[in-house]
């Protein structure tokens, strides 16, 4: 769990117009599924490549292993929790190339839980992530993909950690868990601007999300494609900031499936180096295939700081995107992270996830939902690439046709090992 916002912080302040892609393993009982293997030749083919050449390769592992509690494991209503205790491992490994032009990377991910007095909460998730991109001193151009296969608690309850940039907020929970499932999740985002003068600039994005549950339960987990292509140009303000005209297509398919068109315009702000500042604002109408359409207006503001001891990430959006619940919403969120060098060897971490849901199709059975994680954490280096962390995390939802909201407390404990990090 820790490794993911790590890696996530990271990955957004190095490139912070990267997109995320997703891919999930495949689970039994499901349509006949190739994931596992995609991803051992996936992982293979780079590690030929870096010994092929090692010297412009980087191999980074990062293990941890600790004890998990958590007394709402599903977030059910009062006299319904479900209390886990037990172990949780997590093992990766980023493999990177070293260029100042061209980057690649990925991070094969495996995080496993064991709960001896609930076993059937037990579950071993898969995540694949990776980074190509490339840059010239006019052209940008590059393809980011993610790939999980995890349990349903894990993908309809998210942690508060950051897992995309500034103005991508996370996408595709609903909340629901009715029993035991598995989520596959593939993310594609490739992109691509040019500067035609110094001054003005041309730019082009595509989003692909596909997700595929082992069960489909009407109304709770349903699978959802989230397509979108986007074509913008943009003009330099000043040295630091641009203006942005952008228009966005869409198309979603789930309980419902629907066209979607709009327009924004983005302001972006380079306070320096390794901090950056967006304002976003604009319009899109829905239009489904049985009639119904829905005007929306979609915004976003928010920026990434970065000094000698402190990280702090915050960012407002309000997005429409389909969930799992079956419908499409109108999204307000809110991430925020802050991280804190208390010393050289001692960082503190809090960070908060709020977000309200609302459906835009008049026929939707699903209810507003308002969801809110956050947690607090404390990370000890006892020595240079050992470290023992200790977290605490909270959930919180409720949806208006329920009679009370539901709460969660839990921590993990545990140490971590990263032989390559430096101080």
């Amino acid at each position: 769990m820790l490794y993911r916002k790590r890696i996530a912080a990271r990955a957004a302040r190095k490139a912070p117009s990267a997109h995320i892609i997703a891919v999930h393993p495949v689970h039994a009982g499901a349509r006949p599924r190739t994931s596992i293997g995609v991803l051992a030749a996936a992982i293979s083919g780079v590690l030929s490549c870096a010994s092929a050449s090692a010297a412009n390769w980087e191999i980074a592992p990062r293990l941890e292993a600790g004890y998990v509690f958590n007394d709402n494991y599903h977030l059910e209503l009062p006299g319904g929790e479900i209390e886990v205790s037990g172990a949780e491992a997590d093992a990766a490994v980023t493999i990177r190339n070293v260029d100042p032009r061209t980057r690649v990377e990925f991070t094969p991910r495996v995080n496993a839980t064991y709960f001896p007095d609930e076993s059937d909460e037990d579950s071993v998730d898969y995540y694949f992530r990776a980074l190509v991109s490339d840059e010239t001193p006019r052209r940008r151009m590059g393809i980011s993909a993610d790939f999980e296969q995890e349990d349903v608690v894990r993908s309809e309850l998210p942690f508060a950690e950051v897992d995309d940039g500034l103005g991508e907020p996370s996408e595709g929970d609903s909340g629901r868990i009715l029993e035991r499932n598995r989520r596959d999740l593939i993310r594609v985002a490739p992109y691509f601007s040019y500067d035609l003068s110094q001054r003005y600039r041309l730019s082009f994005d595509a989003r692909y999300i596909d997700a595929n549950y082992d069960k489909t339960l009407e109304g709770s987990q349903q699978d959802f494609t989230d397509m979108a292509v986007s074509a913008g140009v943009g003009a330099r303000l000043s040295p630091r900031s641009m203006l942005l005209l952008r228009g966005v297509g869409s198309r979603y398919e789930t309980g419902i499936e629907a066209d979607a068109y709009g327009a924004h315009l983005e302001w972006d702000l380079n306070v320096s180096p390794t901090s950056l500042f967006y304002l976003r604002i604009g319009g899109q109408q829905t239009e489904a295939d049985n009639g119904d359409s829905a005007s929306s207006v979609i915004a976003g503001i928010g920026g990434r700081w970065e000094s000698q001891r402190n990280r702090l990430f915050l960012d407002l959006t309000r997005t429409v995107s389909p969930v799992s619940a079956g419908t499409i919403v109108e999204r307000h969120q809110l991430r925020f992270r802050l991280g804190h060098d208390i010393s050289q060897r001692v960082t503190s971490i809090l960070g908060a996830r709020l977000s309200r849901d609302e459906s835009i199709d008049d026929l939707s059975t699903y209810p507003t939902r308002e969801y809110a994680a956050a947690e607090a954490g404390l990370e000890w280096r006892i020595l240079r690439h050992v470290a023992l962390t200790a977290t605490y995390t909270y959930r919180w939802q409720e949806y208006e046709d329920e009679p009370s909201d539901a709460s969660a407390n839990g921590f993990l404990i545990g140490i971590v090992y990263e032989p390559k990090r430096a101080y």
